[in-house]
């Protein structure tokens, strides 16, 4: 626990330092205040300026807004990873007590609480879904994407520069889950089955309208693939550590 420790100061120095790094974290809390406040303004005026009602689409703006507080978690794990990679820190860590199994146990479980923590807060914070059961499924799978995210960015980058490009593409990449979600016809669903944000989405739309049953399914073959990918980015990070 002293170990994780020193890693957590040695982060939260690091990202004080770098506006990129400090941005990722910043990011989620500020997503949260614009929602919270925004949202409500945005939607007043609309409705009387051009009679539109943007509370109709508050599902979909809660999911994708919610699907991005892991991807910037993961952005800023993964450059912390480059940036430890590049300078042979890594390699440090490997002859510690801490070893390499101990460095990306830290690496991973950081993200992810975070991600469970902010988007917790940003559900209960912003007003656009209520808390039920199926949202604790939706809050599991958003969890593992932010690992995830962390490591597909540190395992394909040479450095930090391609790991913001990466980033730059899987963000828009990793947004068309809910969109298909809520927008594609149901018989065209299936070209989404292979997007990581598509399984949360679709537990988050299946759970606001009440199918329990169905959004359990789709949770359960979610959660398979998230670990699934995570299993496959961690051997690839590990090779390329190596």
């Amino acid at each position: 626990m002293n170990r994780f420790r020193v890693l957590l100061l040695n982060d939260i120095r690091h990202a004080g330092h770098d506006p990129v790094l400090m941005a990722g974290f910043l990011g989620p809390i500020l997503l949260i205040l614009l929602t919270r406040y925004g949202f409500p303004m945005t939607a007043q005026w609309l409705e009387a300026s051009y009679s539109f009602d943007l509370t109709v689409y508050r599902h979909f703006a809660a999911i994708l807004l919610m699907v991005t507080i892991p991807m910037l978690l993961g952005m800023m794990t993964g450059l912390l990873m480059l940036d430890e990679r590049d300078e042979n820190v890594i390699s440090y860590y490997a002859v510690t007590p801490l070893m390499k199994r101990g460095y990306i146990s830290y690496r991973l479980t950081l993200p992810t609480i975070l991600s469970t923590l902010l988007t917790t807060m940003f559900i209960l914070s912003v007003g656009l879904t209520g808390f039920y059961w199926e949202i604790g499924f939706v809050l599991v799978l958003l969890a593992l994407e932010a690992p995830w995210f962390a490591l597909l960015v540190a395992a394909f980058s040479a450095n930090k520069v391609e790991g913001l490009a990466l980033y730059k593409i899987g963000s828009l990449l990793f947004i068309v889950g809910p969109i298909i979600v809520f927008f594609v016809p149901d018989a065209w669903l299936w070209v989404g089955v292979w997007i990581p944000t598509y399984w949360p989405a679709l537990v988050f739309l299946t759970g606001t309208s009440g199918h329990f049953f169905a959004s359990f399914i789709y949770f359960s073959i979610g959660f398979l693939y998230h670990v699934a990918m995570l299993i496959i980015v961690i051997r690839l990070f590990i090779k390329r550590m190596d």
